[in-house]
C-alpha cells in the first residue's frame, strides 16, 4: 500500500495523507498508525512529478530484533491481554517521530488493538533498564503506579518444588 503525506505535513504534525486509488483523505494519526505498522519510504518528487530521490526503508525493526523483543514479552504486554507474540506489533516506545531509536531497548509487543489505542487509551509504557513497564488508564489503577510489564518465563526465579515425605 502506498500513503501519501506531505513532508513539511508529517514533520509538523498535521494534515492528510492519501492511498493510491482512494478518493477519501486519511487523517493525519491514521497515516502515522500505517507509517509505525510498516515503515515508510521518502520519495522526494519534483514540481512535475518527476522522482528526485528515493531514500531507503526508514523505522522497521529488522526479523532478529522482533525475535528477541517476543523473546522477552512473549505477547501483548498490556495486562489482562493474551494475545501472543506472532500475533502481535512491536511498538516504539519513544515514537520515532520524537528521535525514539529502532531498537530493541525501545520496542515492546502490542497486539493490534492496543497498538491503533495505546496514545488514546491512557496506557503508558516506559523501558526500565532494557525492560517495559506499564501504566494503566486512571479508572483501571487510581494509583497511577509503574508496573513491570509480563515478561518470558525464562526471566522469573524457579519457584521451589514441593517437600516429598
Amino acid at each position: 500500500m502506498m500513503v501519501h503525506i506531505n513532508a513539511v505535513d508529517l514533520e509538523q504534525g498535521r494534515g492528510v495523507g492519501w492511498i493510491d486509488g482512494v478518493d477519501a483523505p486519511l487523517s493525519f494519526r491514521r497515516v502515522v498508525e500505517l507509517i509505525c505498522a510498516g515503515g515508510y519510504q521518502q520519495v522526494l518528487l519534483g514540481q512535475n512529478g518527476n522522482v528526485l530521490n528515493l531514500g531507503d526503508k526508514l523505522r522497521c525493526f529488522t526479523p532478529r530484533q522482533r525475535a528477541a523483543i517476543a523473546a522477552r514479552d512473549e505477547g501483548c504486554v498490556i495486562p489482562g491481554c493474551t494475545i501472543p507474540a506472532r500475533w502481535c506489533e512491536v511498538h516504539h516506545v519513544t515514537p520515532w517521530q520524537q528521535n525514539g531509536p529502532t531498537n530493541i531497548g525501545n520496542g515492546t509487543l502490542l497486539c493490534w488493538y492496543h497498538h491503533h489505542t495505546i496514545d488514546t487509551a491512557g496506557w503508558k509504557i516506559r523501558m526500565v533498564r532494557g525492560r517495559p513497564q506499564i501504566q494503566g488508564p486512571l479508572l483501571w489503577d487510581p494509583t497511577q503506579t509503574w508496573r513491570p510489564a509480563r515478561t518470558h518465563r525464562a526471566n522469573s526465579p524457579s519457584p521451589e518444588p514441593p517437600w516429598r515425605t
